[in-house]
């Protein structure tokens, strides 16, 4: 009977250590996962907001409009504004097949186009640079 007594108890404050280290475990699983949730959302975020401006860049290279009359503009994509900076032409040679000394040559004009999207619900910002090579008249690059 005394050893009964001697080891009333010690089962229970096992169980107990062992319960609270089970829950320890649980909460900091629970948090990994949390923290884990809210990484992925930024980056889906941050490749959506890149995906945004890529687009607007393709729109606006899409047409030759906007190099013979360069100037920013905001550009709506699926309910967003884009902006997009005035493209900037870099370099000008004559076109392939072509001589420097012949007055109408065409040239191959190199352009950098810009784009922003900042979402104002996720807080992801994105600025793409894109070039482009387009082949245009003599003189058309500014």
């Amino acid at each position: 009977m005394a050893a009964r007594r001697k080891q009333t108890g010690a089962t229970l404050v096992v169980a107990l250590m062992m319960l609270v280290v089970l829950a320890l475990l649980g909460v900091t699983a629970v948090n990994n996962s949390m923290v884990n949730l809210r990484i992925v959302g930024n980056m889906q975020a941050h490749q959506d907001a890149e995906a945004v401006s890529q687009e607007a860049i393709e729109q606006v290279i899409s047409s030759i409009a906007i190099f013979n009359n360069p100037q920013p503009s905001n550009i709506t994509l699926a309910g967003v504004t884009v902006q997009v900076s005035e493209p900037a032409c870099l370099d000008v040679r004559p076109a392939e097949g072509y001589s420097a000394t012949f007055p109408l040559a065409p040239e191959d004009t190199h352009w950098e186009i810009g784009a922003s999207y900042d979402d104002p619900v996720s807080g992801a910002q994105a600025q793409l640079v894109q070039g482009v090579t387009i082949v245009m008249p003599a003189g058309s690059c500014p």
